[in-house]
């Protein structure tokens, strides 16, 4: 089912023009998401990003969850160039999280920030380094949930324009009342698409 959602997802990029469709994977699970550029469908805000991920999560990747379901997600983010640094490109995000698991309804509407950095590295292709931190307290967490926190670093190579294949690391905690719950802790590779 997942496989079938992640596929109709990417074909469905690029009918509306999507800025980003991104794969990663690693030996148990599957990522995909992908990122609307609105300012290309009409929209006066610069860097404005919609987004989509979904991630099938696997209970050896998780502590203390046995019964676990996707985490689904829609998101909106503005990314900017830095002026004073070159390569560097930080965005303000907020997302809305939902997955269930071990019978707990799990929902947060987390805050965060991202950030993509060109490395200034004499090589063949560009190198990038990127990270991302969301947060969500008690009083943005909702059903079961009691805080979510989300941190990710990764490094991309881009053999090809507007292609990168990517490594990284990303951590995901779910907390409900009560328990402290890592939804997610481990390391992917993948693929990502600008168009």
């Amino acid at each position: 089912m997942v496989k079938k959602i992640i596929l109709g997802a990417l074909i469905t990029t690029s009918a509306f023009a999507a800025h980003q469709a991104e794969l990663n994977v690693n030996n148990k699970e599957v990522e995909g998401q992908i990122r609307l550029d609105l300012s290309q469908m009409g929209v006066a805000l610069d860097g404005a990003y919609a987004g989509a991920r979904i991630l099938n999560g696997d209970e050896s990747n998780s502590d203390r969850i046995g019964n676990i379901d996707p985490l689904m997600e829609v998101s909106f983010m503005v990314m900017r160039p830095v002026d004073s640094v070159p390569g560097l490109a930080l965005g303000l995000g907020i997302k809305g999280e939902y997955t269930k698991f071990d019978g707990h309804r799990y929902a947060a509407i987390p805050l965060g920030l991202e950030a993509d950095m060109k490395l200034p590295l004499a090589t063949p292709f560009p190198f990038y380094v990127g990270g991302a931190l969301y947060y969500a307290p008690s009083v943005l967490a909702f059903h079961d949930a009691d805080k979510y926190l989300e941190t990710r670093i990764h490094l991309d190579v881009e053999p090809i324009h507007n292609g990168r294949i990517e490594v990284g690391y990303r951590q995901i905690d779910t907390d409900v009342k009560n328990h402290n719950i890592t939804y997610n802790d481990a390391f992917y590779f993948g693929l990502r698409l600008d168009f």
